[in-house]
């Protein structure tokens, strides 16, 4: 007997009895979860902001993440986490304001999540860096 497996099934050739069949067991492949997106819902102008970044792959196939900063710099891939990991990617704002980070994970078989709840980060001028630590002296 020799088998076969084939992207999406399984194929079975009886050489004694001359046959040979095609058993389908498709499932496809499952997008990663929507990411949630964890962090300080605050911070300074310049400082850098970390978030973590969390999804899960229905067949455990590791993740990259697509991450939109809601300023003016360019999104792309990141590197490639295992499922279920919560990762740290950081980022640097240069102008005061709110902000909406938003994210969509991919898999290594390139399925793709719909994109995250979006979180809302406020950026605060420099001089407020200033006054908390002034307060904090006193």
């Amino acid at each position: 007997m020799s088998d076969k497996i084939i992207r999406c099934g399984y194929r079975i050739v009886l050489p004694l009895l001359l046959i040979t069949s095609t058993i389908l067991l498709c499932t496809g492949n499952l997008p990663p979860q929507k990411p949630m997106i964890l962090g300080r819902s605050r911070a300074f102008v310049k400082d850098t902001v970390v978030v973590g970044i969390y999804s899960v792959d229905p067949e455990d196939n590791v993740i990259t993440y697509y991450i939109d900063w809601g300023d003016t710099t360019k999104p792309g891939w990141s590197p490639f986490f295992q499922s279920g990991e919560t990762i740290a990617r950081s980022h640097i704002y240069v102008d005061t304001g709110i902000y909406f980070i938003r994210a969509k994970a991919r898999d290594i078989d390139r399925a793709e999540s719909g994109w995250s709840d979006t979180f809302r980060l406020i950026i605060e001028p420099d001089t407020a860096q200033s006054i908390l630590s002034k307060k904090e002296e006193n």
